[in-house]
């Protein structure tokens, strides 16, 4: 085999990886179905060596070549790189070189880190459930790709379920859970649980069967025969035969007794359950079913107010990405919910190991490690289990009433947000929030030249006080950073809030601090997210792991970290400034506007009858209401003719207007922020609404509404100030007046056409035809002309 270009390392990787899913890579096995640096016939030979991509140069081979298995069958190519290598020219010269000439659909590109994929016939990346694939697949997985396409479902289309139906499965069983007797949210909480891991149980053994491996239980303990015995005989069978086995193995999880005692309800129950097949669903989408029998357990208490949010497992994948954990290493999640991280780090070992018994133990015993505090700490551990165990090293305790010490080498954790901690004196920088603990708890559990991926709200990058000093401390004992910006909806419908990726390594070689933002993230916001074919994350991550930015297109930026130290922040837009692609001039807004308003307590006015204003995104400046002083409380803005008004918390959807002659002396309120231009006829206040309204611009605006406002959007007067405008010159002027004076015309007809639809319509009730007589017969004349 030829590795003068490769890493050795790299090309073992890669044949480990095959290995553990199946493919038969020793080329002596009668059975083998993969070549390294070669393809298997004299015709395909020539067909690479004819290639137009290959006539020029030495001839070279594909690093590997999968085929379909007992022929000569191509049906993928591997093309790999050094580790840090960019792999936009590797999927290209695997396409163009080698699958195109072999005609073998699935293109694979691997840098050790992470692996790119591309379909042959439409070169869109290859997705399973909507997913990009990132990381090699089977034998099996690989023939249905080539019969369906870019796309497959891991499970029948039949049995795919959406969020939604599935939330109603899960109320039903809620519902006759309570019918049981289990009052208690807990209480049916833990119930389900139980009873939802011995379906994925049974259906993680039948697929580990489907591959060879030995099942995760016993046939007669599994759903499928639980299933299959008559009404009446199923509860009884449980109770007596199964769980007494299963608190053997898993008595850390399960109680003691079964908690159902109707054979009637438990039926209904294995009826229910047994149409569906969670094979296809993501952890976080099995979590959908926790996260609303926890909305229940808790009662009135929110679920956001628990810190239980659901981390997308794409971001998960790709801080695992950003840590790369390697067998061996230990990992720590100190707030491990589900079991996400853990999870996602123990498949991304397990894949690039040679597993016998005492790397099973390794990996089963010593490598990953959680700690949770709520009831889903059960949860995990049946994850763990049914992703390949490792279920014994997650506890359910406090960690913040646990402080650990140089124990980890990998911290991978989401942590809770807005908590309170009464266990603050236990740290170096003492402090009642839950959020300033949490990242000295992740910090201090890391060994020396440990290294860890983290979620933090915006305002850990930012904030002055306690959370200030921890992002100091941090600073100046981690010198190897990278800042990871995310979208603000990336949580929702969880919460609003916004959040960013802090990677650091206890030390480190490099003295610099690398800024990337990910605008994209393979899919939509909000409660029900569509997949999209734009994802910054892949080019986030070659990034992170490649010294060469020209080919990065997406914003970044690297600061040294001295400058970082003086400015004593890590919010990306301190460094990278987010401006218009335009010829035109531009410059801070700040230098040609000032603060407008007076600020008024209209108590203190009690004879004063006030206009109270409003601002919106359709209407701009509005009138509210009206109400005398003596009944206004709060503090507002007087306003002024000119003046430009905005909410700092929804000037990102264009909630923004410019005060008209008529809403003179109107009062706005105080959250408000109004400015007015220094000289309003070289920049006129509407050209200045125009242009924060604007697409472009309001992209610009949500860029900067984050360092003040994590948990919601919040763009004030100092950061206002900083976004670059196009000055406009005389020309830009004159067009724009232009289109001013067009639009005063249009409006003033649309008030006439508005005024004779009217008239039009009262003509239409006879006893009103005599006392519109006029109007009307004008309104059906202008009616029959034709209209420009």
């Amino acid at each position: 085999m030829n590795t003068s270009r490769l890493e050795a390392s790299v090309v073992h990787n890669i044949c480990t990886q095959l290995d553990n899913l199946g493919w038969v890579v020793d080329e002596k096995n009668p059975r083998n179905n993969v070549t390294q640096q070669r393809v298997k016939t004299r015709q395909e030979q020539e067909k690479i060596k004819n290639a137009p991509a290959n006539r020029t140069g030495k001839l070279k081979f594909p690093d590997f070549v999968l085929y379909e298995q007992g022929t000569n069958s191509a049906i993928g190519v591997i093309e790999a790189k050094r580790p840090g290598e960019t792999l936009e020219g590797a999927l290209k010269q695997a396409k163009d070189r080698y699958a195109t000439p072999l005609k073998a659909p699935l293109i694979f590109a691997y840098n050790d880190t992470f692996v790119e994929t591309r379909y042959l016939y439409n070169d869109h990346p290859l997705k399973i459930d909507g997913e990009d694939v990132r990381q090699f697949i089977d034998h099996y997985t690989s023939l249905r790709f080539i019969h369906d396409g870019s796309e497959i479902l891991s499970a029948p289309e039949d049995v795919q379920l959406s969020r939604d139906e599935l939330i109603k499965v899960f109320r039903r069983q809620a519902n006759l859970l309570r019918e049981a007797g289990l009052q208690g949210g807990l209480d049916r909480f833990g119930a389900f649980s139980d009873i939802l891991f011995l379906k994925l149980m049974d259906e993680r053994s039948q697929l580990y069967e489907s591959t060879g491996r030995d099942p995760l239980l016993k046939s007669h303990l599994r759903w499928a025969n639980i299933k299959n015995m008559k009404k009446g005989d199923r509860l009884n069978y449980v109770k007596d035969v199964v769980w007494p086995e299963m608190n053997k193995d898993y008595g850390d999880i399960f109680g003691k007794e079964f908690p159902i005692k109707s054979d009637e309800i438990f039926d209904d129950i294995v009826t229910d359950l047994s149409d569906l097949n969670f094979t296809s669903a993501e952890t976080d989408v099995k979590g959908d079913a926790f996260e609303y029998f926890l909305k229940n357990a808790y009662q009135a208490i929110k679920i956001k107010d628990l810190g239980e949010y659901f981390t997308p497992r794409n971001i998960v994948r790709t801080m695992v990405s950003m840590v790369a954990p390697k067998y061996g290493e230990k990992i720590y999640d100190p707030f491990c919910g589900t079991g996400g991280f853990l999870i996602e780090a123990f498949k991304y070992i397990s894949l690039r190991v040679k597993r016998d018994k005492n790397i099973e133990d390794t990996l089963t015993k010593s490598t990953v490690y959680g700690v949770e505090l709520t009831a889903t700490a059960r949860v995990a551990k049946m994850n763990m289990i049914l992703f390949g165990d490792g279920h014994s090293n997650v506890v359910k305790v406090d960690s913040f009433a646990n402080p650990i010490k140089n124990r980890y080498n990998i911290v991978l954790t989401n942590p809770p947000y807005s908590q309170k901690t009464r266990h603050g004196n236990l740290y170096s920088i003492p402090s009642s929030r839950g959020d300033v603990i949490a990242l000295q708890h992740c910090f201090d559990a890391l060994k020396p030249d440990g290294r860890a991926a983290i979620l933090v709200k915006e305002d850990f990058l930012s904030d002055d006080g306690d959370m200030g000093k921890v992002r100091d401390f941090i600073i100046k004992s981690a010198k190897n950073f990278t800042i990871v910006s995310l979208p603000r909806r990336l949580f929702e419908p969880y919460t609003p809030t916004k959040t960013s990726i802090i990677y650091f390594e206890k030390a480190g070689k490099r003295n610099c601090t690398y800024f990337f933002v990910v605008k994209n993230v393979g899919h939509t916001f909000g409660a029900r997210q569509k997949r999209t074919e734009y994802n910054d994350l892949p080019k986030m991550l070659d990034g992170h792991h490649n010294e060469d930015f020209n080919h990065i297109d997406i914003d970044y930026h690297i600061e040294d970290n001295k400058h970082i130290k003086e400015k004593n922040s890590l919010w990306v837009y301190d460094y990278i400034e987010v401006v218009p692609r335009t010829s035109n001039q531009l410059e801070y807004l700040g230098k040609h506007i000032d603060p407008s308003g007076e600020r008024i307590s209209p108590s203190d006015f009690p004879d004063e009858t006030f206009r109270i204003l409003g601002v919106s995104n359709i209407e701009g400046i509005f009138f509210n209401e009206e109400k005398e002083g003596n009944k206004i409380k709060q503090i507002y803005i007087r306003v002024s003719e000119g003046d430009i008004v905005y909410n700092p918390h929804r000037v990102n959807v264009g909630s923004i207007g410019v005060v008209p002659k008529k809403y003179e002396g109107g009062i706005v309120s105080g959250i408000y922020v109004v400015f007015r231009p220094k000289d309003p006829v070289a920049l006129p206040p509407y050209y200045i609404y125009t242009l924060l309204r604007s697409d472009v611009y309001l992209d610009v605006i949500r860029a900067y509404d984050s360092k003040y406002g994590a948990v919601r959007a919040n763009l004030n007067y100092e950061m206002l100030s900083k976004i670059k405008i196009v000055i406009p010159t005389k020309q830009i002027l004159d067009k724009y007046n232009e289109y001013q004076e067009q639009i005063m015309k249009y409006n003033k007809a649309i008030k006439a056409v508005e005024s004779d639809k009217r008239a039009y319509i009262d003509g239409l009730l006879g006893d009103k035809v005599s006392a519109n007589k006029d109007k009307f017969n004008a309104a059906i004349t202008r009616a029959s002309q034709p209209k420009i």
